[in-house]
């Protein structure tokens, strides 16, 4: 366009606006959602977090070698300093566990003394899930849970959120969960992390502006207000009821749409029927079930809009007994692997992303003394 013409305008929210070419992942209306070409529901039957973190990560999916080797990696560089927690400690329990983790990403930039990019970005990999895992044990007193030797990256991320013992199915559905959370192509703490990219500031200062973005209830903290929103509920037989009454009070309903999809969440469908098989194997928990099925029925039928992935692994992470505060660090610990894909993406054809804006303030104005100005 032509400096005469003016600047482009686009939609608020740069609704439907390309931003750039990315290989990482798509979604699309229809419902569909590939990481790196690969369907969502295949990556789902069939392989593990560490296998879908290498893929999102490394552009492919990896050998018995390479996943080996990138394992180890992650292992060996999950130990956080110990003035880390320090810091996470003397924030105090009334911290945000996302200003927690933030903080102490921001403190990892300082401390880790890794010697390449990549080994940063593998740092924060590692670290972020024992960070997430403690961001409300350490600033409230209590000693931090430390990974297990031996263990995989969701097993090992599920024993430091709770002691409760999790059957290997509960364990499988809940590293599904976390495959769902790791990507999902230009979301706001993704394009958030690809802005700060530009500017060629390092994987760290990346890391905790996604996480900045991911406080909000619009991104990260939905799962967690859709949980409050269940418990507040509790019986189907109250849906209308609290629906009337959540509407005529103009509040949205949190774990509801999607700005691409429109049918259905491709992520919610399948965590909805992992939901009801832990259920049925648990022979508990029905009622959970129950209402959330009749909350997505009630809001399709008033609304036509469809639950998001927030709303089914919210009360799955409930029935695996994990505090619901720790639900957008568990995000966290996942969207980190999709995070350093688009940081690479981004600095590998890099351009600084510098949109303009239209100014429609005032104009002309002179200045005035301040014994002469007017509240």
């Amino acid at each position: 366009m032509s400096e005469a013409a003016g600047p482009l305008r686009v939609p608020r929210g740069l609704a439907g606006v390309s931003v750039a070419d990315t290989k990482i992942s798509k979604s699309a209306s229809d419902g569909s959602l590939v990481y790196r070409g690969y369907p969502i529901a295949d990556l789902a039957a069939n392989a593990s977090f560490e296998e879908t973190a290498y893929l999102v990560v490394n552009g492919r999916l990896p050998t018995r070698g390479e996943l080996r080797a990138f394992t180890n990696g992650l292992d060996g560089r999950s130990h956080v300093d110990r003035r880390v927690f320090g810091i996470m400690r003397d924030l105090g329990k009334q911290a945000h566990p996302i200003d927690v983790i933030r903080t102490a990403v921001s403190a990892l930039g300082s401390l880790d003394r890794e010697k390449t990019v990549a080994g940063e970005e593998a740092s924060i990999q590692a670290k972020m899930s024992v960070l997430a895992a403690n961001s409300r044990r350490v600033p409230g007193g209590q000693r931090p849970r430390l990974p297990k030797e031996g263990l995989g990256f969701a097993d090992d991320l599920l024993q430091m959120l709770t002691k409760r013992e999790a059957s290997g199915f509960e364990r499988w559905v809940f590293e599904r969960v976390l495959i769902f959370y790791m990507e999902h192509d230009m979301n706001a703490s993704s394009f958030t992390v690809r802005v700060v990219a530009s500017t060629l500031a390092d994987p760290y200062a990346a890391a905790s502006a996604g996480l900045a973005s991911l406080k909000g209830p619009l991104h990260g903290g939905a799962n967690e207000a859709a949980m409050e929103m269940l418990l507040e509920v509790k019986d189907p037989a109250r849906v209308v009821e609290f629906m009337d009454k959540t509407f005529r009070e103009g509040r949205k309903l949190m774990g509801f749409g999607h700005r691409v999809y429109k049918a259905f969440d491709p992520r919610a469908r399948l965590c909805k029927e992992y939901l009801k098989q832990m259920v049925e194997r648990r022979r508990e928990g029905a009622w959970l079930y129950e209402l959330c099925d009749a909350v997505e029925r009630e809001m399709w039928e008033r609304k036509k809009i469809p639950p998001n992935l927030d709303y089914y692994a919210a009360p799955i992470f409930y029935l695996l007994g994990i505090e619901v505060p720790l639900y957008t660090p568990i995000f966290a610990a996942s969207r980190v692997f999709g995070w350093m894909a688009h940081y690479n993406e981004q600095v590998e054809e890099n351009k600084l992303i510098r949109p303009d804006s239209e100014y429609v303030g005032a104009t002309g104005l002179g200045y005035t003394r301040i014994g002469e100005r007017r509240s």
